[in-house]
Parts: structure tokens; C-alpha cells; sequence
């Protein structure tokens, strides 16, 4: 299987929040960030499509696109 590199950074976020457990809430908002970045990586547009319609769709857009600025800087 081919994974882009955004699918590669959410598989290795859902990996470390398991190995976290300590903080449950903390540890719950980065799987859904890691399950948000597998899934873009992997079908880019149909994300941004559902991202879109959710409340504050739009914010969470603008906030995945400085999150892969910042993370695409470093490759």
C-alpha cells in the first residue's frame, strides 16, 4: 500500500497517542486529529469536501492547512 505522507504523520500520531494513554481527553482529540490526516492524505478532496460541510467547516480547513504548512516545512 502507498501512503502519502500525511497518512504516514496520522499513523504515527494514532501510534503515539496509544502509547499516551495518560490523558484521555488530550489522547481523544489527537486520534481524531490522526484519523483526520489519515483520511486527507488518502482522499484529499472528498475530506475537504466533508470538513466543509461540518460546523465551522471552514475554520477546520484554514486549521489543516497551517497544520500540513507547518508539518510539509520540515520534508
Amino acid at each position: 500500500m502507498n501512503l502519502s505522507n500525511r497518512a504516514k504523520r496520522g499513523i504515527t500520531l494514532a501510534v503515539a497517542v496509544f502509547a499516551g494513554l495518560a490523558f484521555r481527553w488530550l489522547a481523544v482529540l489527537f486520534l481524531l486529529l490522526a484519523a483526520a490526516l489519515i483520511a486527507w492524505g488518502q482522499q484529499p478532496q472528498r475530506t475537504e469536501e466533508f470538513l466543509g460541510r461540518l460546523p465551522f467547516g471552514d475554520f477546520l480547513l484554514r486549521a489543516l492547512a497551517q497544520l500540513d504548512m507547518i508539518l510539509s516545512a520540515r520534508d
